[in-house]
């Protein structure tokens, strides 16, 4: 009998250690989130910037590339946007723009007639209040 008492006390002594541990889990400081929506694509959250992106069109013999970003702040933005061909080994950059912008802001879109059937894609680098970033579209066939 005295058997059973001290199983029955070990058991409930057990059962408050784990329900006291599991509920101090529970209160613990949530994980910060590291990543964003916007829009329907989920990016990395960023210290400096809110939004990033490039993209690129092509109609015709025309490739349209395009770039944005915004900035959480005011700040002062660089950016290069590339538009670049596939070549078997890697990606070949045929053309390149800069500019930057000290609003927060800043949009680029520029065109380049094509000349060399291939794939095709935009890749941007920006450097917002000194955070870089890189971003490249999805590619495109001429």
């Amino acid at each position: 009998m005295k058997k059973q008492k001290i199983l029955m006390i070990m058991a409930l002594v057990g059962m408050l250690a784990v329900t006291s541990s599991s509920s101090a889990l529970a209160t613990a400081a949530p994980i910060p989130i590291t990543q964003t929506v916007s829009g329907n694509k989920v990016q990395p959250k960023y210290v400096n910037t809110m939004n990033i992106a490039a993209s690129l069109k092509i109609e015709g013999n025309k490739a349209y590339s395009h770039c944005t970003v915004t900035a959480k702040k005011v700040c002062h933005i660089d950016v290069t946007m590339r538009l670049q061909r596939y070549l078997g080994s890697g990606w070949l950059t045929v053309c390149s723009w800069i500019e930057s912008s000290d609003n927060g802001t800043k949009t680029m879109t520029k065109s380049y007639s094509l000349t060399t059937r291939g794939t095709y894609r935009v890749s941007a680098d920006f450097n917002v209040g000194g955070e870089k970033l890189n971003y490249t579209s999805i590619s495109k066939v001429y």
